[in-house]
């Protein structure tokens, strides 16, 4: 019962989606110009074109405001009573409108004929988006923007003499655009030509004219559909009259003037315009609104060209920018003969296939046998004349092979070290290890080791060796397979690294401990002296106070001796930070536990103590690095962990001493442990190795810093 019920959901979705893909779109396609108009009826090509996928559910209407040919003020009451009356019970999907007229005309009349209707404009020259601001939410399109800068550029590029441009242009609204634009552009050519304009000409009076052009000039051709007399050329028609008269380069902004007599330019294309607003209606028509979709400002212009007047100009199409279009370029013998060739090609691939299976297990034969011989012949060179050693050893130490490079660096010929055990040339130490270490080569398949070579003059020099090892089935060492590489300087850096590190080291543990003394003497030196002298002094005073009965000097006499108590107070706080008494007269457990407490007295933070109570058995230089490292770890905690928590603990583990703290708080970055500029982890690392102890710093898992020292101590 359940499928049934799942069946017919399924059969009523299906019908639905159906019936609205089959619903028919009433589509209306507004064109400022007339029907037969090149630019217009290619716009409506393009437009077309990219809706042919919903093509059978499209019913389109076309109309046309003939702007051309009828000034459009005068025939716009007209044009809006047509409309009104013609669709007045028809509600259309979307509107296109071409041109501008077209777009001026359905703003001002969008409310009354066509109210919250998708709107998809094209051609539209000096396009500004406060043209159409009021109904943005249902208006989206193609701007039209000419390129006479680029067409210029290109002209003076293949013909570099040029001295005049003519510019021929009528007065009609694209043709006021037009001068707009050449004026704004004009400007940059002025050092390179003259400019002539030719405007709102009698086409029999511009005949004349363009006549008249003189050699190393250019005319640019920009729109000639009406003259000064009145008279209306469609745009084929205006250059068809004027061809036969100019003897100049003719470029154009437009591609409806190509193929007529201009050699090209960087053209506006009326079906790229009609296409691309197409390719917006088709989104809308699928269901997006026109405000999700943005305005293309950049109109879709290429460079195209006619080969017939490249030829007639004697301009090469090298010159020509690699993405250009050409038109009329002659055919070509393989085109015009294109199925005679492949029949041919065909008849002599299967005459040269059977040829080829006939003889190719000769040739493959000898093909091999050529490339093994240069493989070996390559391989060889390879082998010999790599920077590193290489050589064989069998099961029982015998070198089986070597390379040149090896012979070289040992002082032997090649005859002299294959056949001899390899530990012939080692030194002493080093064949002792090889000997303990081969038997046991055959566990592995690869391994690293390092010994030291013994040249044919004596010299010594150590070696890294990748030894690979090649065993039997039942694991029985069959070879080894060794590149090895002179490491002598390196291990000479390398020791010489170490003498370095280690002196540093010493100079940093001695500069420590000659501190640790000054600051010892100094201590003594204020708790001795000082301090002595400040009691001689408080015996003194409180023996005058025995001696005065007067109340104010008695007075007197109690705050200096507060004052003296103070002072006597801040001179051991100033001997403990400099030396901690108790290191020298208790242990380590009641300094650090000193320590803790005057941390948290200080500065707010609570410390959880658990140190064992217990004879730790260790010398006071050691105790005395373990608390200035305790030290450190609770200045840091204080300057940079924002912590509210600290745990120390202090307990013996296997032969060690553990010293552990903890806290809550932000925890360490892993560049600040690794920093050269952390100078307290360094110090506290640098007294951890003095008394061969490991220390480890690292942000804890559960948050906040650890800091875990671990000291080597004898067992009692």
């Amino acid at each position: 019962m359940f499928r049934i019920f799942l069946f017919f959901i399924f059969f009523i979705f299906l019908f639905h989606s159906s019936k609205a893909f089959s619903e028919k779109h009433n589509v209306l396609i507004l064109n400022s110009y007339h029907h037969g108009l090149s630019w217009t009826d290619n716009i409506v090509k393009g437009i077309r074109d990219s809706l042919k996928p919903l093509e059978k559910n499209i019913e389109y209407y076309i109309e046309y405001m003939d702007t051309k040919r009828f000034p459009f003020p005068t025939n716009e009451e007209r044009i809006f009573n047509l409309l009104k009356n013609k669709y007045k019970n028809y509600k259309f999907k979307l509107i296109f409108v071409s041109d501008n007229d077209a777009l001026i005309f359905i703003l001002k009349y969008y409310e009354k004929l066509f109210k919250d209707t998708p709107v998809v404009f094209c051609g539209i020259n000096n396009f500004n988006e406060k043209l159409i601001e009021k109904y943005k939410k249902w208006f989206t399109g193609v701007a039209e923007e000419t390129d006479i800068l680029g067409t210029i550029e290109i002209a003076l590029k293949l013909h570099p003499d040029t001295n005049q441009i003519y510019v021929i242009n009528d007065i009609t609204t694209t043709g006021l655009a037009m001068k707009r634009e050449f004026l704004k552009v004009s400007s940059n050519f002025f050092h390179k030509a003259n400019f002539i304009m030719i405007e709102n000409p009698d086409m029999r009076e511009l005949k004349e004219e363009v006549e008249k052009i003189p050699p190393k000039s250019i005319v640019l051709l920009l729109l000639v559909n009406r003259d000064k007399t009145g008279n209306f050329f469609a745009y084929e028609e205006s250059l068809d009259l004027l061809y036969p008269h100019i003897k100049s380069p003719i470029y154009s902004v437009w591609d409806f003037y190509l193929g007529r007599g201009i050699v090209g330019g960087k053209l506006t294309s009326a079906f790229l315009q009609g296409k691309k607003a197409g390719e917006i209606g088709f989104e809308i028509l699928k269901g997006k609104k026109p405000d999700e979709i943005p305005i293309i400002k950049e109109s879709p212009n290429e460079f195209m060209f006619d080969y017939k007047e490249l030829q007639r100009f004697r301009v090469s199409l090298s010159k020509l920018p690699k993405e250009s279009k050409i038109i009329n370029l002659p055919e070509t013998f393989f085109v015009k003969y294109k199925k005679t060739i492949f029949t041919l090609v065909l008849i002599f691939a299967i005459s040269f296939g059977v040829i080829v299976i006939l003889t190719i297990n000769i040739s493959k034969r000898k093909k091999i046998e050529k490339q093994l011989r240069m493989s070996e012949e390559k391989y060889k060179d390879l082998y010999d004349n790599a920077p590193d050693m290489y050589h064989s050893v069998d099961k029982n130490g015998i070198i089986i092979e070597c390379n040149e490079t090896e012979a070289k660096m040992l002082g032997y010929k090649k005859e002299e070290i294959i056949g001899r055990p390899i530990i012939d040339f080692m030194t002493e130490e080093s064949k002792k290890a090889q000997l303990e270490f081969f038997p046991h080569l055959n566990k592995y398949s690869h391994v690293q080791i390092e010994r030291d070579f013994v040249r044919k003059d004596g010299s010594v020099f150590t070696a890294a060796l990748n030894v690979f090892v090649e065993v039997d089935e039942k694991g029985n060492l069959l070879r080894t397979k060794t590149i090895a590489r002179d490491i002598t300087y390196r291990k000479k850096i390398e020791e010489e690294l170490r003498k370095s590190k280690e002196a540093l080291r010493k100079l940093s543990l001695y500069l420590q401990n000659l501190r640790e003394n000054e600051r010892k003497e100094i201590s003594k030196e204020i708790h001795d002296e000082l301090g002595q002298s400040l009691t001689a002094l408080k015996l003194n005073i409180s023996w005058i106070k025995r001696r005065i009965s007067d109340s104010v000097i008695l007075e007197k006499i109690e705050d200096c001796i507060s004052i003296i108590n103070a002072i006597i107070r801040q001179i051991q706080n100033i001997s403990n930070k400099l030396r901690p008494s108790l290191i020298d007269h208790l242990t380590l457990q009641d300094a650090l536990r000193w320590q803790a407490k005057e941390f948290a007295k200080n500065t707010q933070i609570n410390c959880n103590v658990d140190i064992a109570n217990e004879n730790l058995n260790i010398q006071k230089e050691v105790s005395l690095i373990i608390f200035r490292i305790f030290q450190e770890a609770l200045i840091n905690i204080a300057r940079h962990a924002n912590a509210t928590e600290v745990y120390i603990k202090l307990h013996r583990v296997d032969g060690s001493l553990l010293l552990i703290v903890k806290d809550n708080g932000i925890g360490i970055e892993e560049s600040k442990i690794k920093s050269p500029e952390s100078f307290g982890l360094m110090a506290m690392k640098e007294r951890a190795y003095s008394i061969n102890a490991t220390i480890d710093i690292k942000k804890a898992e559960g948050g906040g810093t650890e800091v875990i020292l671990s000291v080597p101590i004898k067992n009692e």
